[in-house]
């Protein structure tokens, strides 16, 4: 790594430590570029309702971290779980419409970014993968189970990620999801500072409607 970027880099993690601000990079994807993992051996994929997302946190085979059972209800989103042994092991949710600043941020919910959505886009978020499951591609593979399955009508696929998590970005550029930009929140309370790129704009996307302050598109 060059000396600039290491200490860019090393700037960044102490501002996202102090909460004072995030950079998330935006990927997108179009549904027909996308490129399918195989699903390893011993693990199963299924998109739980409400009641079932609930009583898998109440017995322990889900954790709370899964996400809220009552967020299913709103047909606007839906979460996919891995399973293996009995226990989830990778989930992730995608939402149609819009999604709010407290359901997409990196350190500081503060500094969430809201989402907008045109017609048939769906946003991933809430993304995660147990330690020991990690290197499976299960990330991509929960994404196929939507697409095949057409459980979410979308065409296009958005998802942001800080912007130090190579790893995530890496297992994203390996479906195909690709960056097109990246947002910048800087700030507490109503004294914010929102960077944002032209691309969003370009294809239908809001961000940050939600955020207070000065908002800028470069």
């Amino acid at each position: 790594m060059k000396l600039p970027l290491f200490i860019l880099r090393v700037t960044y993690m102490l501002a996202r430590r102090l909460q004072i601000a995030e950079a998330t990079r935006l990927l997108y994807m179009k549904a027909a570029d996308f490129r399918a993992p195989e699903l390893a051996d011993g693990y199963s994929m299924h998109s739980p309702s409400a009641e079932e997302l609930s009583e898998w946190i109440q017995t322990g085979k889900a954790a709370e971290k899964t996400g809220s059972p009552q967020s299913i209800s709103n047909q606007r989103r839906l979460v996919v779980a891995t399973t293996r042994d009995n226990q989830v092991v990778s989930h992730l949710w995608i939402a149609t419409e819009s999604v709010d600043a407290s359901d997409n941020f990196s350190r500081a919910r503060h500094l969430g970014t809201s989402v907008d959505l045109p017609p048939r886009a769906g946003f991933l978020f809430n993304a995660w993968t147990h330690p020991d499951h990690r290197g499976k591609r299960l990330i991509g593979c929960m994404i196929s189970h939507i697409l095949e399955n057409r459980l979410s009508e979308t065409e296009v696929l958005v998802t942001t990620m800080d912007w130090t998590n190579e790893r995530s970005c890496r297992a994203f550029a390996h479906v195909g999801m690709q960056p097109i930009g990246t947002v910048i929140r800087i700030g507490r309370g109503p004294l914010q500072l929102s960077l944002l790129p032209q691309t969003a704009n370009q294809l239908g996307l809001k961000l940050a409607r939600q955020a207070p302050g000065y908002k800028f598109a470069c």
